[in-house]
């Protein structure tokens, strides 16, 4: 059931409204993977009305060969009366970096992930590339993202 992707899919992906829930650091020695567990929408289905639904598919995106992680990701100062809510990707790019010294043998990168909301907000790195993996069958939802039932069912939280 599980799909996975790489990198040299990168030109047909859009992460356009995606969630981001959740994400961490794989370490291993000197090479870190930096992991997101995402709610990624699959494809968007306009309606003539004007209307739209989402299929949509909880998925872990994980970025490889990490250097360079900045994270400027700002819910703003409420005096401590609004809750952290998820992410929400407004895209991702890509500008390939040719004097780096991490990935000798293959393409490396400067990636940066801008956010909807928090806005403005970014996250910025270098990696190698990515692997996307769907945990699920997309689920058809009014929403551009799977309900906290689902979430849970699928990630075992």
């Amino acid at each position: 059931m599980p799909t996975q992707q790489a990198s040299d899919d990168f030109a047909n992906y859009s992460w356009h409204d995606d969630y981001i829930y959740s994400l961490h650091f794989a370490i291993q020695g000197w090479d870190a993977d930096l992991v997101l567990d995402i709610d990624h929408i699959v494809e968007w289905i306009c309606g003539v009305d004007g209307g739209a639904q989402f299929r949509v598919a909880p998925a872990t995106l994980r970025f490889h060969n990490i250097t360079d992680l900045k994270l400027d990701i700002d819910w703003g100062d409420s005096g401590f009366q609004t809750a952290l809510h998820e992410i929400s990707i407004h895209q991702i790019t890509r500008e390939r970096i040719t004097n780096q010294k991490i990935c000798l043998d293959r393409p490396y990168y400067r990636w940066t992930i801008e956010t909807n909301f928090p806005r403005p907000g970014s996250i910025t790195f270098g990696a190698s590339n990515f692997t996307q993996t769907l945990r699920a069958e997309p689920v058809m939802q009014d929403e551009q993202k799977l309900s906290r039932e689902s979430r849970v069912a699928y990630s075992g939280l």
